[in-house]
């Protein structure tokens, strides 16, 4: 949704050259923990018309969220010069595509602009509700879901079931924008259906995710691969967030990232252990 650059039939701030003496910026800030994606916003208009049409309830500066790999869209007004959007964090995963705005709330007869282009002149529109009246520059921003180590759908692995008939090892493919795990049909039909076995998924983490993790970490050190991959891209992040660096003992990372699994093979097992006695 790029809204800058555009050809508009009236003069739009922020647009190009459509209003030389007046400008519309966000300065936007993004953060985030376990259960929401927090987005900050602080506008900067130095348009009277803008900031006047706001002041009066006429318009609204305009925050539009947008991610493509979970088709959540939405657009949150307000009339304040800082904003604070809170979201699901499972609503969010890897590019986030954010565009700030001002549109008007009601229909604008005469509407004309100050130090617009002198190209208008004394021309005035008639504007309808909706119409945008000022743009700032899009902003992208990678967000980190919420790990889930086991889940198919997870953001960095998938894990799928091997074409090939009888036993075969786990085999671990990079090339794509996720982590591709396979396994044998047997091993696939077992992962399927004790994944959600409570107790057991964590022993499936030790037994599946640890390695390829490690591995991931191991391949990253020694290929040099680009950020072009999202799983690059998110595995780095999750790296920086642990307070490590990549060159570091990939054992110790993928421990950190799984926050201490074997830990908790530990509970879990003795959670069993305790219900069959």
């Amino acid at each position: 949704m790029r809204l800058s650059s555009r050809s508009y039939p009236y003069p739009v701030v922020g647009n190009r050259d459509d209003v030389p003496g007046a400008a519309f910026q966000a300065a936007l800030e993004m953060s985030s923990d376990r259960q929401a994606v927090y987005l900050d916003a602080q506008i900067k208009c130095s348009s009277k018309t803008i900031n006047d049409l706001v002041k009066k309830g006429d318009a609204c500066f305009v925050v539009h969220v947008e991610c493509s790999n979970t088709l959540y869209r939405r657009a949150f007004e307000f009339e304040k010069d800082t904003y604070r959007i809170q979201i699901p964090s499972d609503n969010l995963n890897d590019a986030v595509e954010v565009n700030v705005f001002t549109r008007a709330k009601k229909n604008l007869s005469g509407y004309r602009v100050d130090k617009a282009h002198s190209d208008y002149g004394s021309v005035a529109f008639n504007l309808e509700k909706g119409d945008i009246l000022a743009v700032g520059e899009g902003h992208v921003f990678y967000v980190e879901a919420p790990f889930d180590a086991l889940s198919p759908i997870g953001s960095i692995m998938q894990i799928t079931e091997s074409h090939k008939d009888g036993d075969q090892p786990m085999q671990v493919e990079y090339g794509g924008q996720k982590i591709l795990v396979e396994l044998s049909k047997k091993d696939f039909e077992d992962y399927k259906r004790l994944k959600a076995t409570e107790g057991v998924s964590t022993a499936l983490t030790m037994g599946i995710v640890l390695p390829v993790l490690v591995h991931a970490i191991y391949y990253l050190q020694q290929s040099d691969e680009e950020d072009d991959l999202r799983w690059v891209r998110s595995l780095k992040r999750r790296i920086d967030g642990v307070g490590m660096k990549l060159e570091d003992d990939p054992l110790e990372i993928a421990q950190r990232i799984l926050e201490l699994p074997l830990k908790r093979t530990f509970a879990s097992a003795r959670k069993l252990a305790e219900a069959d006695s």
